[in-house]
């Protein structure tokens, strides 16, 4: 608790704007994948997240007071200042559909949960590749020679940390959105091998899904010192990053620690 104290008394303006850019970040990410819902929605006939405006690219239709400041915002500030680096996730309010307009209503439900994660892989998809293009196009653009990772390999520019984070949000929104507990996205995929009483126990979890998910984040870490989730990002979204990439998540990290004195 000392050290939390002691972390927060010397917090900087460099520490703030770190955060501050990547809240900014995670908002086109979070509208984004709401948005797909809804259009996904739409593709298979039902217009009810267009009748109610929410087939839009404004965030303000998109936010949740929750899930897209209070989470996000909690998570990045007790993450620089215990980590060091930038770490956050978060929700958008769900977009609303009937699946009894839906023509196949399992598996366009399924689909329309998949549509937000996928707009996140595409996302991160485009940003690596326009990253990959400038590293070798334009490197002095992407990567900074003259400051060296621990394992030897140049740090990353302002611009190339900026693209890297952006595309590493866009996977850690893809897979934490993946996680089978309602309400999340892998909960849609789930039901769709469900049915009768089972499907109907597993809907159920839906109230209790965001304290489940919370719980799993801090319960292990505060009783066991496990970051489990942490640990769930390190075989998923890490991998992939590196993967798109070419670059280690580890060295955005050592990137951004630089760039913004955190």
């Amino acid at each position: 608790m000392d050290t939390l104290i002691n972390n927060i008394m010397s917090i900087n303006a460099a520490q703030i704007l770190l955060m501050a850019a990547s809240f900014l970040l995670v908002i086109p990410a979070l509208t984004l994948h709401e948005w797909a819902h809804g259009w996904m929605a739409n593709r298979l006939g039902d217009d009810t997240a267009r009748m109610l405006g929410r087939l839009s690219l404004n965030p303000i239709r998109h936010i949740d007071p929750i899930g897209t400041v209070l989470v996000p915002v909690g998570l990045l500030v007790f993450s620089v200042l215990l980590m060091g680096m930038p770490f956050t996730f978060g929700w958008a309010k769900p977009v609303p559909f009937n699946p009894r307009r839906l023509q196949n209503p399992k598996s366009d439900t399924a689909l329309i949960g998949l549509a937000g994660p996928l707009m996140n892989v595409i996302l991160a998809v485009g940003t690596a590749l326009l990253l990959m293009i400038l590293k070798f196009a334009l490197p002095s653009l992407i990567l900074n020679p003259s400051v060296i990772t621990p394992w030897g390999t140049p740090t990353l520019t302002a611009f190339g940390a900026v693209l890297g984070l952006f595309a590493y949000i866009n996977l850690i929104l893809c897979f934490f959105n993946l996680l089978p507990i309602p309400p999340f996205d892998g909960a849609r995929v789930v039901q769709k091998f469900l049915s009768g009483n089972a499907r109907a126990m597993y809907a159920r979890i839906e109230q209790y899904g965001m304290f489940i998910v919370l719980g799993l984040i801090f319960i292990p870490n505060m009783l066991l010192g496990v970051n489990l989730i942490g640990l769930y990002f390190s075989v998923t979204a890490q991998p992939v990053f590196r993967f798109l990439t070419t670059i280690d998540a580890g060295t955005l990290f050592v990137s951004l620690r630089h760039l913004f004195g955190a």
